[in-house]
């Protein structure tokens, strides 16, 4: 059937693939439980394990050296787990239902179950048995999460900006819907238990299944693209050779996981820091608000940035998006150093601004992964959507842990105990102030960090668009190729 490009798209052309109904509502729905995990292990993990889950309640400062361990060693195994899952999958035979669509298929699957035994740990194990637990289950875990490569998938329906950013806004939107859950969760989990002892397991367990069921029914829904049928699978030796001659994915590894820190940073710190700045009884209702600010503004940077990408490229918006958040940052970490920012209305209109910038800035990052791949394909004809991919994965992960060592230290230095905090009368400033550094201050700084880092990306201007009519060449010669066969 005939392919879609942007400027037929704008012209009101008939909705083919893969703009059609069927296409758009499987990619719309088949990466719910890629966002769940992704949120299960960002947003709800760690405070489960510092102040919920039983382990080493009451020793002082040990739950949450166990979760910062967990959440870190975890990460590092991913550098190993996800680089080697990348290339098997990448070498993997494309079978009738496409290369990738069986793996996002199985690996949903898998998070889905896995990210709910890790929430259901068995009260009667030691101490040291709840950790082992732990560790075993959230390894599993974060297997089932990278093998969920959604973006390859995605990048084989179309090699049109406009139409790959229709593509990568409208799924963001939608899963925006677990943003929405994820905004009441521990208002839900407090009302299913108490306000001392919420029911987080049997939350995650109401929230990951209906998720689970709709992504499994939008992957059978989608149908995978021909843009990368045409590429050899890679040799290991093309790993080496990727990182040598395709100098734009090397650039977009370096401020992706520089600038990366910034939403990590963000989503790890802000619960403890609303907990205790607004009142550790208040919890539920203001992580609710939260949550809502947090929806609205990624779908009001979603939609703004998939309408900028008809007049700018990927690039120009990353790099406005990482210039544009660090002053708003560094003007809160001056506020909360000079006095404890406690009233919410003000923490939630100067975070809501930089949380709407970070929202705008998914798209372009994402068309910018997307050119690496086809750059790739160009220069070496091998299909490393998945290699390149994981790399990105792993980044978000190690990014994820870091963050969490960020907190974990702030929580340490001050002798956390959830326990005596939440029966205090009084939270010490130097708490909030800590956090404050983690949440304001050092975002602000890998902010501008990657920016500079990321007006050295090679594919700008006329250079991209080289790249692009050299590709479509090179597609039409080897489709000759094959006729004349």
């Amino acid at each position: 059937p005939r392919r879609l490009s942007g400027r037929n798209v704008r012209k009101g052309y008939p909705k083919q693939y893969p703009l059609d109904r069927q296409t758009l509502f499987g990619i719309n729905t088949m990466g719910l439980m890629s966002t769940t995990a992704y949120y299960l292990y960002t947003a709800v993990l760690m405070m489960f394990i510092t102040d919920y889950s039983g382990i080493y309640s009451g020793v002082p400062g040990k739950a949450a050296a166990v979760a910062t361990t967990l959440l870190f060693v975890g990460r590092l195994w991913d550098a190993v787990n996800d680089l080697w899952t990348g290339y098997l999958i990448d070498i993997s035979p494309r079978t009738r239902w496409g290369k990738f669509k069986p793996y996002v298929l199985i690996g949903s699957l898998l998070a889905g179950i896995l990210g709910m035994m890790l929430f259901h740990i068995p009260q009667n194990f030691s101490n040291f048995g709840k950790e082992v637990y732990l560790y075993i289950v959230y390894f599993l875990f974060m297997f089932a999460a990278t093998i969920i490569v959604t973006v390859p998938l995605t990048s084989t329906m179309s090699a049109d900006q406009e139409v790959r950013a229709k593509l990568i806004s409208w799924p963001r939107i939608t899963s925006n819907i677990v943003g929405v859950v994820f905004a009441f969760f521990m208002a839900i989990a407090t009302y299913l238990g108490t306000k001392r002892n919420p029911n987080i397991p049997l939350t995650v367990d109401l929230i990951v299944i209906p998720f689970l069921i709709l992504s499994l029914i939008g992957i059978v829904m989608v149908k995978e693209g021909p843009v990368t049928e045409e590429a050899k699978p890679p040799r290991l030796r093309d790993i080496g050779q990727m990182i040598k001659i395709n100098h734009p994915f090397r650039i977009n590894l370096y401020f992706t996981f520089v600038g990366g820190f910034v939403w990590a940073l963000l989503t790890a710190t802000s619960l403890y820091y609303i907990k205790y700045a607004f009142g550790v009884k208040n919890l539920g209702t203001q992580s609710m608000y939260f949550g809502l600010l947090t929806l609205i503004t990624l779908v009001a940077g979603t939609l703004i940035s998939q309408k900028a990408m008809q007049y700018i490229s990927a690039i120009r918006g990353v790099q406005w998006c990482y210039l544009a958040m660090a002053p708003f940052l560094v003007i809160m970490f001056i506020i909360n150093e000079i006095h404890v920012i406690d009233n919410p209305w003000v923490f939630y209109l100067l975070i809501g601004i930089v949380m709407t910038i970070a929202g705008a800035q998914f798209v372009p990052a994402n068309l910018i992964i997307m050119e690496t791949m086809d750059y790739n394909r160009l220069k070496l004809n091998a299909g490393m959507e998945a290699t390149i991919n994981a790399v990105n994965m792993f980044l978000q992960k190690l990014q994820s842990g870091l963050a969490t060592i960020g907190v974990g230290a702030a929580l340490l230095i001050v002798g956390y105990n959830a326990q005596t905090l939440e029966k205090a009368s009084h939270v010490p400033d130097n708490l909030l102030q800590s956090l404050g550094v983690v949440l304001f201050a050092i975002p602000a700084v890998f902010s501008f960090l990657a920016y500079l880092i990321a007006r050295h990306y090679p594919l700008q201007g006329a250079a991209r668009d080289e790249m692009y009519a050299a590709l479509a060449a090179k597609r039409v010669t080897n489709t000759q190729s094959s006729k004349s066969k």
